[in-house]
């Protein structure tokens, strides 16, 4: 795993996933998919109701009387607190999928968890939504409270499996983006004498490592010769005399 990679993949993903959310998740967007209009039963008209599930309301009472209810004050704060969910789910795949990404198919990789994690993201924000707001006057439907819940929970991963592609795009290029970061990957520098330096135990400042002082470049190492016997005298010839030859007076 690249050094740096899993924070790159987590703040690229989560920045995407909120500024898609920020962009389509709006009360005016919302207003212009489900507003009276006269073109409302277009496929574009349905793709934008999709588009725009994760719904956040800055003002109630700008979505006037166009709607068979009233917002309420739990609307919106189910809307937001589902929101929060969504970007803690993104945030949580990524993080804990980054961690096993490898060099051959790492990128591939990450796109693919990128996408999955706001589809993963969008599910949970609709069921959070509904767990919230669902026994209100008028948001009870036919069928039961487990029907609904699944049903809410499609709408939300159809907007995941719409605009997941974009997150997983910023994951990818967050973890394309960890290699020139991160530097070639290679061994520790060594010392002179070959050693890795910073291994074994800590010296003082400037060590080169295995607890030595710090080294110069100038400093060779000294071959210490082991301990033994002094050298004997070579042998005599054979046949020489024992007396010292003429001449010599002791």
């Amino acid at each position: 795993m690249r050094p740096g990679a899993t924070k790159r993949i987590v703040v690229s993903g989560t920045v995407v996933a909120f500024l898609i959310v920020a962009g389509l998740g709006n009360q005016w967007v919302f207003k212009e998919a489900w507003g009276a209009s006269s073109d409302r039963d277009e496929w574009y008209t349905d793709l934008l109701r999709f588009l725009s599930h994760p719904l956040w309301i800055a003002d109630k009472g700008d979505l006037g009387d166009e709607f068979r209810f009233s917002f309420t004050t739990r609307d919106v704060t189910s809307g937001y607190v589902g929101i929060a969910v969504l970007f803690v789910v993104v945030a949580a795949v990524l993080a804990a999928a980054a961690r096993g990404l490898n060099e051959r198919a790492g990128g591939f990789v990450a796109f693919v968890v990128g996408w999955f994690a706001l589809v993963l993201g969008g599910a949970l924000h609709a069921l959070t939504v509904f767990a919230i707001a669902y026994d209100q006057d008028g948001r009870r439907h036919e069928g039961s409270g487990f029907h609904s819940a699944m049903t809410a929970m499609q709408a939300g991963a159809h907007f995941g499996l719409l605009t997941g592609w974009l997150v997983g795009l910023a994951a990818a290029a967050g973890y394309a983006g960890s290699r020139g970061a991160a530097g070639p990957i290679g061994y520790p520098p060594s010392n002179i004498y070959g050693q890795p330096a910073g291994y074994g135990l800590p010296g003082a400042p400037g060590n080169l490592g295995y607890g030595l002082p710090p080294q110069s470049p100038h400093d060779a190492p000294t071959t210490i010769r082991p301990a033994g016997p002094p050298p004997s005298a070579p042998p005599r010839p054979t046949g020489a005399p024992d007396t010292p030859p003429g001449g010599y007076r002791p």
